[in-house]
């Protein structure tokens, strides 16, 4: 009786780690990845060299929104047609702003966007036309619930002719490697001691 309830106790650890690793795998299948990168124009508070914030960010020639730059789209956003029209809202980079949306459009019938989170990195000169290089991280969304908010990373480069109106180009990295949960490690981590306390006391009463 004792090795019978022994291999049950086994058995049943073996199927809470089958759900588990289940588990995992489902979360890891709703993960966003992938790149995209969008052109246009912007209008900053002053020439590159000096500017800290940008006044309006529009797209290429007069549309009124950047847009999103054909052959740039992989991954999840493989399927985004070039073109498709892309909302950039105004922001300051010096000092760092954080937490502010950094890009949204709408394709599908769903909603995808970016909230920037911290600008890491910032390069300007204003020698010749001038250029301006921003990076930072934020996490990446689509609407629908297919896929779970997921970090990325992101940059804007620009370049000009001395003024305050700029050649505007953003690109977007998003990669989700699946993190377990807290909650199936505990679980996991839990039932081997258990198994082990059985096995030794089962040996020491043989």
């Amino acid at each position: 009786m004792k090795t019978n309830f022994l291999n049950q106790l086994a058995c049943g650890a073996f199927a809470v780690m089958i759900a588990a690793s289940f588990n995992l795998s489902a979360k890891a299948q709703g993960y966003i990845n992938g790149t995209i990168s969008f052109d246009g124009g912007a209008l900053l508070d002053a020439p590159l060299g000096s500017a800290t914030q940008f006044i309006s960010i529009f797209g290429p020639g007069n549309d009124p929104l950047p847009e999103v730059l054909g052959g740039s789209q992989t991954g999840t956003y493989a399927t985004v047609l070039a073109g498709t029209p892309t909302t950039f809202p105004a922001f300051t980079f010096i000092p760092p702003a954080s937490n502010f949306p950094l890009w949204s459009f709408n394709f599908g019938g769903n909603t995808y966007s970016f909230q920037a989170d911290s600008i890491t990195f910032v390069y300007q000169n204003g020698i010749g036309n001038g250029f301006l290089d921003i990076a930072g991280t934020g996490i990446g969304s689509i609407s629908g619930g297919a896929y779970y908010d997921t970090p990325g990373t992101w940059s804007i480069v620009d370049t000009g002719q001395g003024s305050s109106v700029i050649t505007f180009g953003a690109a977007t990295q998003v990669t989700g490697p699946p993190v377990p949960e807290p909650s199936a490690f505990a679980l996991l981590a839990s039932f081997v001691p258990v198994i082990g306390a059985f096995a030794y006391r089962a040996k020491a009463k043989a």
